[in-house]
């Protein structure tokens, strides 16, 4: 009996521990689609398997494929938006010198779903581990209720329209819908401003493995030292807890404007 308890108290130790560790795990945070159902038990909004999405039951397919993948990100397994320099209205202003065409590299990976034109579950290449079956219900990533069926997350998740305002208890994404208008959005997949440029930007001087240069708190370039959705967000590192004084999928705190800081001297 004595060994019994230990091993209890023993393999509850453990289960703590993992748990603890996984608050800047990928695992059941708001990027593992697989487990939007396991963070909706217990909450007001309640499980959504079959009536929002396709629960593949894997942290990373819903982003990455061994095989056969797309040459947006690494190992990229989603579909994106086909008309980068069309479908987007970019960030424009007269003190604004960096100039873009259009979301190019890994923000289209981010935008393919934050733009709310493709499916959460639109995946290129689909899980082998388990049968799947297809709901028939794809919604995407943008606000209110859609008159072409009403395949929209802002169906319930939208503060003004959606289940937040009265319906149910549903949290509110709409921070999350970027949309293809990206005017009120922090501009990139621009330059970064060089020193003769621009004297009132820092500048990274570490090398980063991405193809840009990184300062020391981990905000980035990307390849053409360009600065790309990824430049201050980590998809792979949530902190949702914020164990480390930063916000969700940011690579620095951005408390008293730190995060800005890096770059900007003002």
């Amino acid at each position: 009996m004595k060994k019994l308890w230990i091993l209890i108290i023993t393999a509850g130790i453990i289960t703590l521990a993992t748990i603890s560790a996984m608050g800047n795990s990928m695992v059941c945070s708001k990027h593992d689609l697989g487990c939007l159902n396991q963070r909706a038990f217990g909450s007001d909004t309640g499980p959504m398997q079959g009536t929002a999405y396709n629960d593949y039951g894997e942290v990373c397919v819903y982003c990455h494929t061994p095989h056969s993948a797309d040459s947006t990100a690494p190992l990229w397994n989603r579909q994106s938006n086909p008309n980068p320099t069309t479908s987007y209205q970019v960030y424009s202003s007269p003190n604004f010198d960096s100039k873009t065409t259009g979301p190019d590299g890994i923000s289209l990976a981010c935008l393919s779903c934050h733009d709310g034109t493709v499916a959460v579950d639109a995946v290129l290449n689909l899980p082998r581990s388990r049968e799947i079956v297809d709901t028939g219900v794809h919604y995407a990533m943008k606000p209110g209720r859609s008159a072409a069926g009403g395949n929209a997350c802002g169906k319930c998740h939208s503060r003004n329209t959606g289940a937040y305002g009265g319906m149910s208890g549903a949290h509110d994404a709409t921070l999350k819908y970027l949309e293809t208008d990206l005017t009120n959005d922090h501009p990139f997949s621009i330059s970064f401003p060089t020193y003769e440029t621009d004297p009132g930007f820092n500048q990274p001087t570490i090398p980063s493995k991405d193809g840009g240069r990184e300062f020391p708190n981990g905000v980035k370039t990307f390849a053409g030292d360009k600065v790309q959705c990824a430049s201050c967000h980590n998809p792979h590192d949530p902190d949702e807890r914020n164990a480390e004084g930063r916000d969700p999928f940011l690579r620095a705190s951005n408390k008293y404007s730190a995060l800005c800081l890096t770059c900007h001297q003002k």
